[in-house]
């Protein structure tokens, strides 16, 4: 009676048993694969920060090594230069070429090819066509230096040699995946497959899976992550493989057996076609045996043992899935901006190692951020001292400059002692006087605190002051000066000052034939982007028509010269008791 009790328990259990199973497996291989795409992308960010990171460094220390050494090599033979490069850490781990007039020397280490340009001290990405093995096209970092000698040393990195901590990090991630989640399974004949889709196949209706060599690389090629040579995908087609949901595990036929096969797309964001597609497969019989031989077992177990066990389960996905939680975030708060955050995911299994080597690789990336900040401060520090000691030859430049227009109104005034020609003696004087306003407008700059700012209303005193003693010894002009504290460059004083000595000059020198009660008043203001310089005198005026002058004597064309192509401007003249003369400039960079 037991038996048949047993028998018949037996008979009305198995086929539940058996579909209880499949079901159960689906759903552990399903959620299985979903953590290793949480995987995936964690790992592919980790990967790229680290990677760009460590390029950059690379090219700042080689960058900093030349730069160092460059008086340096200037005084090595060319073969010492070359011992030198194979010898440093940095550089020998690159293609470089040595060009000098009668010499030329290339040290290949896999890139063959270096930039022929004429663009020193800065770094070039190129990209070749030839694809990778993951039909990406191949980066190259190209960097040439010119020595005092004009020996050229050009530098040819691929990204591999510029980023030479890449492979373990990566090897160690690998390594890690490869031994806990893709062979993980406890079925025998498990299949996986991580394979990168070739972006120029298009065909999507026919059988994905090749034999042929050829064919298969112009389709897909395989990762070293698979445990299997070829795709276990039997006739399944492209757009099969597509539209499979993630989720769900597609249902076919290979070979006559039954097979659920699962596909999970890998690539975070697809570009141009570009697939890294996971493939796992595994037999539906396979399934039905490895049940069967548990039966015996299963029936004589008591329901308390399949609840403790479904429970551990679930504990243990919720904690997996919760420290993959928290190392998603963190990694979205650095990818924001946030450096001094971490994860702080430990425990000595799995998940609690790759939150150990996550945060790891964080503070070797802040710790690189730090260096770098360092570097800019110093750099910042060395062109506040070059701007200041520019400055300074500036100041000295524009000394040299008075010195040396005072000599020459000096040795004017010599040879004007030795000129019996009135006339002679004229031009000379006035000369004088013109090379003086560009000599006290450079002795100005050079007592200006700001080399950039000339004190316009000290210079036109300054200038008046000089005029006065020459023509006016005796006091007689009396002089109004109505004008503002305005600072002006050179490029805008120094034609100012030319026409103002042109103007009170020849009110000196014309204006006040005969006058006991001379006046001269000047008035200087600015309005918004225009300089108004006013010019009156209560002299005779001018002997005919302006225009008709302005053509004839020096000093008025000169002055309309200077105001039309240099500044710009108007200038108007009018009899107002007297001759009165208004400028307009634009000046704006008053």
């Amino acid at each position: 009676m037991l038996i048949f009790i047993y028998g018949v328990r037996s008979a009305l259990t198995i086929p539940k048993i058996h579909t209880e199973n499949e079901k159960e497996v689906i759903e552990h291989i399903t959620k299985t694969l979903m953590i290793i795409k949480n995987q995936f992308m964690i790992i592919g960010k980790s990967i790229r920060m680290q990677a760009n990171l460590e390029v950059e460094l690379l090219q700042e220390k080689i960058s900093y090594e030349l730069k160092k050494n460059e008086e340096f090599l200037n005084t090595l033979e060319n073969e010492q230069v070359v011992k030198y490069l194979k010898s440093n850490e940095y550089i020998k781990k690159c293609s470089f070429q040595i060009k000098a007039k009668s010499f030329v020397f290339e040290e290949i280490n896999r890139i063959k090819s270096f930039d022929e340009s004429n663009t020193y001290e800065k770094w070039i990405l190129t990209e070749k066509d030839t694809a990778s093995k993951a039909y990406r096209r191949i980066k190259i970092y190209y960097y040439n230096f010119l020595l005092k000698n004009q020996t050229r040393l050009s530098f040819a990195c691929s990204r591999g040699s510029l980023n030479p901590g890449h492979s373990p990090f990566e090897k160690e991630l690998k390594k890690y995946f490869h031994k806990k989640l893709v062979f993980g399974t406890n079925l025998n004949e498990a299949k996986t497959a991580l394979f990168w889709l070739n972006p120029k196949f298009k065909e999507y209706d026919i059988p994905l899976y090749s034999n042929d060599i050829n064919i298969r690389k112009s389709r897909y090629i395989l990762s070293n992550l698979s445990n299997v040579r070829n795709l276990p995908i039997g006739d399944l087609s492209l757009k099969e493989l597509l539209e499979a949901d993630e989720k769900k595990p597609i249902f076919h036929k290979i070979n006559g057996k039954e097979v659920l096969t699962w596909v999970v797309n890998l690539s975070p964001k697809v570009k141009n076609n570009r697939y890294f597609i996971l493939i796992h497969s595994i037999n539906k019989e396979e399934i039905i045996d490895k049940s069967s031989e548990d039966i015996i077992v299963l029936l004589n177990e008591t329901l308390l043992t399949i609840a403790i066990s479904f429970l551990l389960i679930l504990f243990l996905f919720r904690r997996i899935l919760k420290n993959i939680d928290k190392i998603t975030r963190t990694a979205i708060e650095v990818n924001q901006g946030k450096r001094n955050i971490r994860s702080k995911v430990n425990g000595d299994d799995d998940i609690g190692i790759l939150g150990h080597a996550f945060d790891s690789m964080l503070d070797l990336f802040e710790n690189n951020i730090k260096t770098l900040d360092k570097k800019v401060e110093e750099k910042t520090k060395e062109i506040t001292k070059s701007l200041e000691e520019k400055e300074l030859l500036l100041k000295e430049i524009h000394h040299r400059v008075k010195n040396n227009l005072a000599l020459t109104i000096g040795l004017i005034e010599l040879q004007e002692e030795d000129v019996q020609d009135e006339k002679t003696r004229k031009v000379l004087k006035d000369i004088q006087e013109r090379i003086f306003t560009m000599e006290l407008l450079h002795r100005k700059l050079y007592e200006s605190e700001s080399i950039n700012d000339i004190p316009f209303k000290t210079y036109v005193k300054d200038l008046i002051s000089t005029i006065a003693h020459s023509y006016d010894i005796n006091n007689k002009v009396t002089v109004s000066i109505k004008m503002e504290e305005i600072n002006l460059n050179i490029e805008k004083a120094m034609p100012c000052g030319l026409i103002l000595n042109e103007l009170i000059t020849n009110s000196f020198k014309y204006a006040f034939f005969k006058n006991d009660n001379a006046k001269l008043d000047i008035e200087i203001i600015k309005d918004k982007e225009n300089l108004i310089m006013s010019v009156k005198d209560n002299g005779k005026g001018l002997e005919g028509e302006f225009d008709n002058l302005n053509s004839k004597t020096l000093g008025l064309k000169l002055i309309n010269t200077i105001v039309r192509f240099q500044l710009f401007g108007s200038i108007d003249y009018i009899y107002d008791d007297g001759a009165k003369f208004i400028i307009k400039a634009k000046v704006e960079d008053i």
